[in-house]
Order: structure tokens, then sequence, then C-alpha cells
């Protein structure tokens, strides 16, 4: 049985090349602003996602953004469209020392979380990928939401002694500085 021909494309056939505007898009970006409030969950902030994804803006930070209701990160994002040379102030919530954690459930606290973050690294390099005889990929996240077999206190007061590191939304991570002893 012969195999039927395929059709040549012709030059020029494919999607045209269209030219982004940054200045129009920024119109744009200033009027959906305007209709932004953190009390109101609607299609504004999703219009305001897929204008600052074009505008090729940080997507983690579009994304905590807008998760977020930040319209100070959004602000910020905006006038970083404005002049690429701004850095974006990483606006997290202080962490504050809450009830003193014995010694010994902050070291079965850490002890969890070190098995939950390794048990999650396994867990997404083992996925098989495009073929049954790949082994997977490297993981490439830096941050879990730890285990809930501990309070949330217990995680705050790690934070702050400086063994893990609040990414926010409830993730931590294992510092990429290590403490002095």
């Amino acid at each position: 049985m012969a195999k039927p021909k395929r059709k040549k494309k012709k030059p020029g056939s494919g999607r045209p090349n269209v030219e982004f505007d940054l200045d129009a898009a920024l119109v744009e970006i200033d009027a959906t602003r305007q209709t932004l409030s953190t009390e109101k969950v609607g299609p504004e902030w999703g219009a305001m996602q897929r204008l600052l994804l074009k505008a090729k803006s940080d997507s983690s930070t579009v994304a905590r953004a807008v998760a977020g209701r930040d319209l100070d990160l959004i602000d910020q994002l905006i006038a970083q469209l404005r002049n690429p040379e701004l850095e974006i102030t990483n606006s997290q919530p202080e962490i504050e020392a809450g009830p003193e954690i014995p010694v010994e459930i902050r070291r079965e606290a850490m002890r969890a979380y070190r098995k939950r973050m390794k048990l999650t690294r396994l867990d997404l390099e083992s996925k098989l990928g495009r073929s049954p005889l790949t082994s997977g990929k490297d993981a490439d996240f830096d941050a879990i939401i730890p285990p809930n077999t501990f309070p949330p206190e217990v995680w705050w007061a790690l934070a702050a002694s400086g063994e893990l590191e609040s990414t926010g939304e409830g993730f931590y991570k294992i510092p990429t500085q290590r403490r002095d002893f």
C-alpha cells in the first residue's frame, strides 16, 4: 500500500509574524489595571495576567501577583515594563517569632520536611517522559508545602531561626546559604 503524498507548504503560508507593540500593550495594561481591586475576583485578573505574560514579564512573578491579588506587585511589574532596569522588591511578610518550640520537635519537623522533599523529588523524577526507555527528568522545584503533621507555628519558628526560608503562600525551602555556627 502506498503512502499518500504530503502536501508541500507554499512559501508564506504559515502564520504571519506579528510585531509586538509594547506601547499599545502598556495602554491596555493601564486600562485593565484601573478595573482591578483586591476584593473583586473576576475576569479582569485573568486579562491582566494574559497581558503581562504577552508583554514578556516574569511568569512566576505574574502568577504570584495574580494569585495573591497583590496590586503593589502588579504596579511594580508595570513599572518594570516601562523601565527594564528596575528591580522588583520582594514583598514577603515578616516572619514573627511565635511561641518557643522545643528543639526535639523542631528536629523532628526538619526531618519530616527533608523526607517530604526527598519523596516529592523522587516522585517527580521517576515519572516517565516521552519514551518508556527514559529515566524521567530532573525535578526543578526548590520549595514545597511542609507536612501537615506539625502545626504552622513550628514552620514559622524554623523560618525565624533560619533553618527554613519562607517563599510565600505556605511554601518553604531550605536556604541556599547555610547558617554560621
